[in-house]
Protein backbone atom coordinates (compact mmCIF):
# COMPACT_ATOMS: atom_id res chain seq x y z
CA UNK A 1 0.00 0.00 0.00
CA UNK A 2 1.58 2.82 -1.27
CA UNK A 3 1.41 6.04 1.69
CA UNK A 4 -1.24 8.01 -0.60
CA UNK A 5 -3.30 5.34 -0.99
CA UNK A 6 -2.95 5.01 3.18
CA UNK A 7 -3.87 8.86 3.25
CA UNK A 8 -7.23 7.86 1.31
CA UNK A 9 -8.14 5.44 3.54
CA UNK A 10 -7.71 7.57 6.51
CA UNK A 11 -9.55 10.51 4.90
CA UNK A 12 -12.53 7.93 4.50
CA UNK A 13 -11.92 6.55 8.24
CA UNK A 14 -12.21 9.98 9.96
CA UNK A 15 -14.95 10.82 8.25
CA UNK A 16 -17.97 9.01 9.90
CA UNK A 17 -20.80 10.19 7.21
CA UNK A 18 -19.02 7.14 5.06
CA UNK A 19 -20.68 4.28 6.06
CA UNK A 20 -18.77 1.33 6.20
CA UNK A 21 -21.22 -1.21 8.16
CA UNK A 22 -21.22 -3.73 4.97
CA UNK A 23 -17.60 -3.57 4.39
CA UNK A 24 -15.87 -7.07 5.32
CA UNK A 25 -12.59 -6.52 6.91
CA UNK A 26 -12.33 -10.08 7.67
CA UNK A 27 -9.26 -10.76 5.58
CA UNK A 28 -7.44 -8.19 7.46
CA UNK A 29 -7.98 -9.79 11.17
CA UNK A 30 -4.42 -10.58 12.48
CA UNK A 31 -2.39 -8.03 9.96
CA UNK A 32 -0.25 -7.23 12.93
CA UNK A 33 0.73 -11.37 13.67
CA UNK A 34 4.27 -11.77 11.79
CA UNK A 35 3.11 -14.60 10.21
CA UNK A 36 0.13 -12.72 8.21
CA UNK A 37 0.68 -13.11 4.06
CA UNK A 38 0.23 -9.85 2.42
CA UNK A 39 -3.40 -9.87 1.18
CA UNK A 40 -5.24 -8.10 -1.74
CA UNK A 41 -8.06 -5.54 -0.75
CA UNK A 42 -9.60 -2.28 -0.94
CA UNK A 43 -9.52 1.23 0.19
CA UNK A 44 -12.31 0.72 1.99
CA UNK A 45 -11.87 -2.18 3.92
CA UNK A 46 -8.25 -0.79 5.10
CA UNK A 47 -10.75 2.16 6.01
CA UNK A 48 -12.85 0.26 8.12
CA UNK A 49 -9.73 -1.31 9.91
CA UNK A 50 -8.44 1.75 10.87
CA UNK A 51 -11.60 3.53 11.91
CA UNK A 52 -11.87 0.18 14.10
CA UNK A 53 -8.24 0.04 15.54
CA UNK A 54 -7.34 3.65 15.78
CA UNK A 55 -10.39 4.95 17.78
CA UNK A 56 -9.86 6.02 21.09
CA UNK A 57 -12.38 3.32 23.29
CA UNK A 58 -14.68 5.89 24.34
CA UNK A 59 -14.74 7.45 20.74
CA UNK A 60 -13.46 10.89 21.59
CA UNK A 61 -10.68 11.06 18.81
CA UNK A 62 -8.13 8.60 16.69
CA UNK A 63 -4.68 7.16 18.80
CA UNK A 64 -2.07 8.70 16.50
CA UNK A 65 0.58 5.84 17.83
CA UNK A 66 -1.88 2.97 16.57
CA UNK A 67 -2.06 5.02 13.28
CA UNK A 68 1.26 5.22 12.87
CA UNK A 69 1.64 1.38 13.64
CA UNK A 70 -1.23 0.52 11.17
CA UNK A 71 1.09 2.67 8.33
CA UNK A 72 4.23 0.20 8.59
CA UNK A 73 1.77 -3.12 8.76
CA UNK A 74 -0.12 -1.53 5.78
CA UNK A 75 2.81 -0.63 3.65
CA UNK A 76 3.85 -3.92 3.79
CA UNK A 77 1.00 -6.31 4.10
CA UNK A 78 -1.95 -4.90 2.03
CA UNK A 79 -1.96 -4.23 -1.71
CA UNK A 80 -4.69 -2.17 -2.84
CA UNK A 81 -6.85 -3.10 -6.07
Amino acid sequence: MTKEQFSQAWKIAKNKDIDLENIDDSILFGCGLSDFAPVYTTIETVAKLLRWQCLFIFGDGFDTQELNRMAIIARKKFQII
